[in-house]
């Protein structure tokens, strides 16, 4: 049970009470929900109606059982004294906010401290420890404040983060940033890559030497919901989050396979902001302005009228760019968030997403050789020409969650989220083109025209429970995981290189369901964490062609394949901690978005098991690949599939020691080693036909080391300075990955430097002066698995200034900033059309209302 800590603080029992359920009820805003409604296109809506169905009854379950299970903590403190209620009443706009909590818990007025040999799970953050637990921070506005500490919390929700390599970023944290930079605001997160395309708003996450296009090997998610556009069959991600929105962005390594699904890379998970609870409207606008004509334009609304949370915001982003002709592109997207307190421990959340752009797509370049194609465009000639005039890409997407969170008791979480949606991916590029070339001959007088609508629908339901265990509390966190989508690929032929529309070639439509149990458990003893986990996936693909005119013309019969895949995943993880400490710190001030200091900022706190601190944290799992709709048919004439094709298939282990030794530092060391088997690839064939099938191994191992260092608190002997912080920052992954079998054996895979380190330097006045010099430093690369001259990537070095300062109260804000400061002329991605260049540098500036 949960009781006062003697000699800190005593408040009156009222008090206590209404606070207790007041957390408990806030704390139920975990970080993950998603997006926008819109009827339901899909044929198969059943499962999704149903879930719905369902949902709905359980915000009935008797709420008694929680009610009860909270006021037993609370009679404890029955007898402090009684004079709470008025400082409770006088500081209410202040602390009606969603707090979160992780680790021994104490509120941001200190009525609710958890004694050393206790514990408590309260919502968002866990679960409890003992006097050797993690600390614990909670901050009063909408943000989410895990323990600032170099990983996400042990426990968080109904997820079990002890034991596995994570980290998050929190992008308010930096200077605004134009144009959704994920390069800059993942400057402090160690071993992505972001191979950067800047004719589009398309982000292309890499992990540690996987393949960074479309992020197709990492599961990217938001709110805990996949936002890849078919998540086994089509995996490419085209969508992300306009960073005004985002919370955090959080990365967890080895292991995420086990609660969130396929793919080797890890999974990548941006947590939305939810509404304020302080007043009942709030008013936010960006307007941002760039070179090359680009204009950004973020505009939100959010507050809380009794029980009911809402948050809404527009996206607005266009550019000419700066290549010759054709890299323009313009973005509108709006999200809304409503949030039901049902009861005082369950709620509904509702998030509707609405998400259209279209962008040129002005082709690659090459290189110079000694022997070159005709009609090549260097590289070395014009960086800004463009090869190809009438590529278009487009795409639409509408999505929406429904969230259903209940706390039956300070140790039982339930959260089920029933989600579905459409997306469509429309593309017309004009033929006869190759690598760095501009389109010839008589294919040049026509293009290709591909549409794909994904109608995609599933329940992820998930529990978390605490229990005693030989005088610890262990946590169990499973649950079960639906999934269903259905594709119609459409091919068509085009009579001119900008055609819209043309003779149908190919149409066929792809079916996948998916089902999993998932399950991780948590024992604790003492500083001794051991976290085993399983996930079995039951997957079931299908792809049926009705019209495929390569094959007709060629006498080869349609193709109708189906697939069943039964996948169990096993993980183990241990977390042990080395040192362990004690300190009173002041609670983070109560601020929204206007910068200034709150009018009530909370009392000190204390932090339970605080800095130093340092541990020991192991992993070793499995994940896995699908294969994809391609891969099951693909469409050429002259292309078949092996009769024993498997799903591609990764080994994980990762071990490290992170800490916060000192207030003003933290730290994270580690070594990785995974292998990636069974990779799916084309064989040529002596007939001129290509096999597509299993076709080689890969392993990849490092080191990966970073550290953050807040100067300003240093030389003011460890408390935070009235100055500000100067936050000094840097990590460094060391990577050695190979091919060890295939065609490419003894090659490197494609986007695996052998370095890659980020550095820079951050300042923060409260919230009213931001500035950073952030730098990002990558070695020699390349574009594809032949390592060859023509998609090679040189090392390159950028750098980024960027500044922000508030003023009127925190009403006005107006920043600027230099990006590509030293002006690096580099690529960082190759794709098949040529090498795609890099912003040399440009500027942005603009101005932010908040009231």
């Amino acid at each position: 049970m949960v009781k006062s800590v003697e000699g800190v603080v005593k408040t009156g029992a009222r008090a206590n009470e209404k606070k207790y359920y007041k957390n408990a009820r806030n704390g139920l805003h975990c970080p993950e929900q998603s997006l926008f409604i819109r009827p339901m296109l899909s044929k198969i809506n059943l499962a999704l109606g149903t879930a719905l169905a369902g949902i709905a009854l359980c915000c009935f379950v008797e709420p008694s059982l929680a009610q009860e299970a909270l006021t037993a903590p609370v009679a404890a403190s029955e007898n402090d004294d009684g004079d709470g209620d008025d400082a409770d009443n006088k500081d209410d706009k202040s602390h009606r906010r969603r707090l979160r909590t992780s680790g021994n818990v104490v509120n941001a007025d200190s009525t609710l401290l958890a004694k050393a040999s206790e514990s408590l799970s309260l919502a968002a953050t866990s679960i409890t420890e003992t006097a050797e637990a993690e600390g614990i921070i909670v901050k009063g506005s909408f943000d989410i404040y895990p323990v600032e500490y170099p990983a996400l919390p042990p426990v968080e929700g109904t997820r079990i983060n002890s034991g596995k390599k994570t980290s998050f970023v929190k992008p308010e944290e930096f200077p605004v940033f134009p144009n959704n930079d994920y390069r800059d605001v993942m400057a402090t997160t160690p071993g992505i890559i972001v191979s950067e395309e800047p004719s589009s708003p398309i982000i292309n996450f890499g992990y540690r030497g996987l393949d960074s296009q479309r992020s197709e090997f990492m599961q990217v998610l938001k709110d805990g919901v996949s936002i890849k556009n078919e998540q086994f069959g089509f995996p490419e991600t085209h969508y992300t989050p306009i960073l005004d929105a985002v919370e955090r962005i959080e990365l967890i390594r080895a292991g995420a396979a086990l609660q969130f699904g396929p793919q080797p890379g890890g999974a990548l998970n941006f947590v939305m902001k939810m509404p304020r609870q302080d007043a009942p409207f709030h008013f936010t606008t960006k307007n941002v302005f760039g070179s090359d004509e680009y204009y950004g334009n973020y505009t939100a609304i959010d507050g809380t009228v009794g029980a009911l949370g809402y948050y809404l915001y527009y996206d607005h982003r266009q550019i000419e760019g700066f290549r010759e002709a054709n890299s323009d592109y313009d973005l509108n997207a709006g999200s809304g968030r409503l949030v039901w307190d049902v009861t005082d421990d369950s709620r509904f959340i509702l998030t509707l997403d609405a998400y259209d752009e279209e962008h040129g797509e002005p082709g690659g370049l090459r290189r110079r050789e000694a022997v070159n194609p005709p009609n090549s465009v260097f590289y070395e000639d014009d960086r800004n020409a463009s090869t190809r005039f009438f590529d278009r890409f487009e795409l639409k997407r509408y999505y929406a969650t429904l969230e259903y969170q209940k706390m039956f008791s300070e140790h039982t979480q339930l959260d089920i989220k029933a989600f579905g949606g459409y997306v469509s991916r429309w593309s017309k590029r004009q033929r006869g083109g190759g690598f760095g070339t501009l389109p010839s001959g008589p294919d040049a007088d026509t293009n290709s025209i591909q549409l794909r609508e994904a109608y995609t629908e599933g329940v992820d339901a998930r529990l978390r429970h605490d229990y005693n265990l030989l005088g610890d509390v262990s946590t169990f966190a499973g649950g079960a995981y639906f999934y269903h989508a259905l594709q119609d690929r459409r091919d068509e032929r085009g009579q001119t290189p900008g055609a819209d529309s043309g003779t149908l070639r190919n149409l066929n439509t792809g079916e996948t369901w998916d089902g999993a149990l998932f399950a991780e458990n948590r024992f604790h003893f003492g500083r001794l964490s051991i976290v085993p986990g399983m996930r079995l996936e039951f997957l079931q693909q299908s792809v049926n062609e009705q019209l495929n005119v390569a094959k007709a013309g060629d006498g080869e019969p349609l193709a109708s394949q189906a697939d069943f895949s039964f996948v169990p995943l096993f993980g183990l993880g241990v977390d042990y901690v080395l040192i362990e400490g004690q300190q009173i710190v002041s609670a983070p001030p109560i601020a929204g978005e206007k910068g200034s200091e709150t009018k009530n900022p909370p009392p000190l706190g204390i932090t339970i098991g605080g800095p130093p601190r340092a541990e020991i944290y192991g992993t070793v799992s499995q994940a896995y690949r699908p294969r994809t709709y391609g891969e099951l048919v693909p469409t050429g004439a002259s292309t078949v599939v092996n009769g024993d094709l498997k799903e591609g298939n990764s080994l994980q282990f990762e071990l490290g020691l992170r800490g916060k030794p000192l207030p003003y530092l933290n730290f994270d060391l580690g070594v990785f080693y995974f292998t990636f088997d069974d990779q799916v690839g084309d064989i040529s064939l002596p007939n001129g036909f290509t096999s597509t099938g299993n076709v080689g191994d890969a392993r990849y191992m490092g080191f990966e080391a970073a550290t953050e260092l807040d100067v300003l608190s240093l030389i003011n002997g460890g408390a935070p300075s009235p100055y500000g912080n100067f936050l000094l920052y840097g990590n460094i992954t060391l990577l050695d990955a190979e091919f060890t079998s295939g065609p490419n054996n003894g090659l490197t895979p494609t986007y695996a430097p052998d370095y890659q380190i980020k550095t820079g330097g951050i300042y923060r006045y409260k919230d009213i002066v931001k500035v950073g010099l952030i730098g990002t430093i990558v070695a020699d690369e390349f574009g594809d698995a032949n390592n060859t001259f023509e998609r090679a990537i040189p090392a390159y070095n950028v750098w980024d200034l960027t500044a922000e300062v508030k003023f009127w109260n925190g009403r006005i804000g107006v920043f600027a900033g230099i990006k590509n400061l030293f002006d690096e002329d580099y690529w960082g991605e190759v794709r098949d059309e040529g090498i795609v260049p890099a912003y040399r540098r440009n500027y942005y500036g603009g101005f932010a209302v908040f009231f």
